[in-house]
């Protein structure tokens, strides 16, 4: 990985100073670990790594350090895809003069991961429908979030279910679909489709919602994994996702 110190010990003459923090020496470990922003990230991200607690003189050796405790490979793809997140937003700062923000780094790099699932409840909260769709590839964001919510609205009219109201917490999604604005872009071909799929329904609306009222949606798309291919489920969710359910209901009834 060409950090500015990787480059000077190959014999170019270049400034050393990381260019985002403008503090230390761009080394590997400094730029995709030790830099403030880096931190933060970690952090925040779905892995919350405090990285004061793993000790290594290079990023190699901070990445031995803590191998032994962390053995899903879900984990470990997590990881790479934040690495190389990290990567890019760098040379996004060095080459066109933008930064982007961190939280979107991260979307990003569990969007990766093909996290795509359905919840569906009817009125009172209890599950009617579940699904759960594993797709690999490098997707934006805001085109992942309007490819799940095309999924959701497909097996929901599927299903025989002609009252829809769909969640998503992706802003951008929620607010082009209230305007029925879409362009001549990948995200706005998919924006059209479901469109196109709401006027099969008596009645639907868009609704937007925070990450932690989706709990339920979120926690099924991490099952992904487990399988090789479309899954859904009637009147019933897979048992580990049972007591989420339960703890929406009891917010719901309380």
């Amino acid at each position: 990985m060409a950090a500015r110190q990787s480059l000077i010990q190959r014999g170019m003459a270049i400034d050393p100073i990381r260019p985002l923090c403008g503090v230390e020496n761009e080394s590997v470990l400094h730029m995709l670990v030790r830099c403030d922003d880096s931190k933060h990230l970690w952090y925040i991200s779905p892995l919350c790594l405090e990285i004061e607690k793993y000790e290594g003189a290079s990023f190699g050796e901070w990445c031995v350090s803590f191998r032994r405790r962390h053995k899903d490979r879900q984990w470990w793809s997590l990881f790479l895809n934040l690495v190389w997140g990290i990567w890019l937003r760098r040379n996004a700062w060095v080459f066109e003069g933008w930064k982007e923000d961190v939280a979107k780094v991260i979307y990003k790099a569990v969007v990766m991961e093909g996290e795509y699932a359905l919840a569906q409840q009817d009125d009172v909260g209890d599950v009617v429908a579940s699904t759960c769709l594993p797709i690999h590839g490098k997707f934006d964001a805001d085109i992942a979030e309007a490819i799940a919510m095309r999924h959701a609205l497909s097996i929901a009219i599927d299903s025989g279910f002609r009252n829809v109201c769909v969640e998503t917490n992706c802003f951008k999604l929620h607010s082009h679909l209230i305007k029925w604005c879409a362009r001549a872009t990948a995200f706005g071909s998919t924006i059209n489709d479901i469109i196109q799929l709401s006027r099969s329904c008596h009645s639907y609306c868009f609704s937007f919602v925070k990450r932690n009222d989706n709990r339920v949606a979120h926690a099924l798309a991490k099952l992904y994994s487990s399988f090789d291919s479309l899954r859904v489920w009637m009147e019933e969710v897979p048992s580990n996702i049972a007591e989420i359910v339960l703890a929406d209901l009891r917010l719901l009834i309380d």
